[in-house]
């Protein structure tokens, strides 16, 4: 049985579920692929939880449960990433994975010093594959980084653009709803909601960030899309995607409270946007759009009542499927299945490269 090293740099939300989707498909998984994790370090930004021989199942749980009731996963002063990774290798772990399911910027480095030391990589973040392309490209195509979950959470997005790129299948166009948050604020405005208040029972429901902001600047869905562009063999930067906000500038610098009371000043030019949609027969839906090395991120009516208006889904016009695109749809969204995908990049390492 292959014993694995695994650190996880995240603790909220996705790295919880992965904690227990890793206790609970222990069984599984040493019978399917004769591996077994040994998570050594978890870390929030506050605390690092450390065993140099692994952490047991309750002590994995026990952190969870920590974090639940919104405290650190371990007391103490807690080490940077890069000597985390170091005090694994001293206690004899050569190979092993990092997993890094923040949301912070500046991981570069960390996943530079994993990578040298001869160690996985598996990213939900998508920070460091969005960044300008001058340190980027290095994160792509390389034998020892996976990244299914940074577009489409669950669904098989990447393993299907890099399954059209293996068998010589040109990529013209990427199209796609790509964030659940921004899809359920259209749905609700498809039935009357006033914008500001389908902002606030988005956030309500824990489907956006806890500053509404980092969803609705589309930002999020531009990373998406340029990490798919440039896996299709364009080099976007930021200046190649054309990005609409769903918000105005001078409500950029207002605390989340002022924003949420403030985003009503919009209610009416998003009502006029959506009856206009709906008296051609269409619904707005906020989509991503690349071809020929350019890209457009921002709200799109599409057919009211088609598969594109209620799915959140990803496709692919290529030499292939170029009258037809091939259509990725369903679920994808949510921590547990962004967990999941982690954890199959996981499985996947470690049984083709460690």
């Amino acid at each position: 049985m292959k014993q694995i090293p695994v650190i996880i740099f995240g603790a909220g939300g996705v790295g919880a579920a992965l904690l227990r989707q890793i206790v609970d498909g222990r069984n599984g998984v040493a019978t399917r692929n004769q591996c077994r994790f040994e998570v050594v370090a978890v870390t929030d930004s506050q605390s690092c939880l450390f065993a140099a021989e692994g952490l047991d199942d309750a002590a994995l749980l026990a952190a969870v449960e920590r974090k639940r009731q919104g405290m650190t996963v371990a007391e103490g002063v807690r080490p940077s990433e890069i000597e985390i990774i170091d005090q694994a290798r001293q206690a004899g772990w050569e190979k092993g994975i990092v997993v890094d399911v923040t949301a912070v910027d500046g991981m570069e480095p960390v996943l530079d010093h994993a990578l040298a030391v001869g160690y996985g990589v598996v990213l939900a973040n998508k920070k460091a594959l969005a960044g300008p392309w001058q340190t980027a490209q290095k994160y792509f195509n390389h034998s020892h980084i996976r990244h299914e979950s940074t577009v489409g959470g669950g669904q098989p997005v990447i393993a299907t653009l890099r399954y059209l790129l293996d068998v010589n299948d040109p990529i013209y166009q990427i199209e796609g709803q790509m964030s659940g948050t921004l899809g359920f604020i259209c749905g609700q405005m498809d039935g009357g909601v006033p914008f500001s208040r389908a902002v606030r029972e988005a956030k309500a429901l824990g489907y956006t960030e806890p500053d509404p902001r980092e969803d609705l600047s589309g930002k999020d869905v531009m990373r998406k899309v340029m990490i798919l562009a440039r896996m299709a063999g364009w080099p976007l930067e930021e200046a190649n995607i054309e990005v609409e906000s769903l918000y105005t500038p001078e409500l950029a610098d207002l605390s989340v409270p002022d924003f949420l009371d403030a985003v009503a000043a919009l209610d009416e030019t998003m009502r006029l946007r959506v009856a206009t949609a709906q008296m051609e027969g269409m619904v707005l839906r906020y989509v991503a759009e690349v071809e020929n090395g350019r890209g457009v991120v921002g709200l799109k009516p599409v057919p009211a009542g088609s598969a594109l208006s209620s799915l959140k889904y990803i496709s692919f016009r290529t030499g292939r499927y170029d009258d037809e695109p091939l259509l990725i749809g369903g679920k994808g969204a949510g921590v547990e299945m962004t967990a999941a995908g982690v954890l199959g990049d996981m499985i996947d390492l470690a049984r083709e490269e460690l």
